[in-house]
């Protein structure tokens, strides 16, 4: 019988993973769990465990990224089925996508279990309209002490045309990186100080999503000044420009779902 390579989305929190999911990774020969690129809230390996007897390695940032022949290709092409599972939903990330090419590449049969993640569901949680949703952009640290005005383009370019900008902020667990509110505010007034557009201002209106699907989820509404001051969350956060020109129904949802998930602003 031959092998396959099934990527099973993880969804944003371990109660959020499908049942498909969960039988795909009962009948496997070998489970991994990427711990990288973004994260499940709850003790994911244990609920696997418990729900389906499997043991859950974990795969770094090598494992998939340059030792993915060895590790999840070359079992496949030898019979066996293999799963790896994604936070969130398994294709996006473009390093899901680039396995799943050299997979197909290399004749390996692959299947691909979806499950809720971050995008649409940062936005139409906060009670935004999705076809209102304009170009997603990560923002980013400075690396080497040079900081990527790339977003700032990015929220000028979707205002143009009154969309809502996804900012996803940087993760990466292996490194202890998790970005939080305050400090993706920051780095956003930052960018305006040195660009002086007139696109961010302190006032400007935005949505901070973090924790989404876990039993203590965080969406709050208002000014960045004010999302400035929110503690510390558990990840991964998004931060939701808005766009210049609100529909009244989108700002009406958005302050009725804050004040049912943010207890910070009022």
């Amino acid at each position: 019988m031959g092998g396959e390579l099934i990527l099973v989305g993880a969804g944003l929190s371990t109660d959020l993973i499908t049942l498909r999911g969960i039988r795909r990774i009962s009948e496997a020969d070998v489970v991994y769990v990427d711990s990288y690129t973004s994260v499940t809230l709850g003790d994911l390996r244990g609920f696997i465990r418990s729900q389906t007897g499997k043991e859950v390695l974990l795969l770094k940032r090598e494992d998939i990224e340059e030792r993915y022949f060895e590790v999840l290709i070359r079992p496949a092409l030898e019979g066996r089925k293999v799963v790896l599972i994604v936070p969130g939903n398994p294709l996006d990330a473009t390093t899901h996508v680039a396995l799943l090419s050299e997979a197909s590449r290399r004749g390996v049969e692959f299947e691909v279990v979806p499950a809720p993640g971050i995008i649409p569901n940062a936005l139409t949680m906060s009670g935004l309209m999705i076809y209102k949703m304009g170009k997603i952009v990560t923002l980013t640290y400075p690396k080497s002490g040079i900081l990527s005005e790339y977003p700032y383009d990015v929220i000028k370019d979707n205002d143009l045309r009154n969309l809502h900008t996804p900012l996803l902020t940087e993760i990466d667990l292996e490194k202890g990186i998790k970005m939080q509110v305050r400090e993706a505010v920051e780095i956003l007034l930052l960018l305006e100080s040195r660009r002086g557009e007139g696109i961010i201002s302190e006032t400007r209106k935005a949505i901070a999503v973090s924790g989404l699907g876990w039993d203590k989820q965080r969406i709050c509404f208002g000014a960045l000044k004010d999302l400035a001051k929110l503690a510390d969350h558990e990840g991964p956060h998004t931060l939701i420009i808005t766009s210049p020109k609100m529909h009244f129904l989108e700002e009406e949802v958005a302050q009725i779902i804050s004040r049912r998930y943010c207890h910070e602003i009022k």
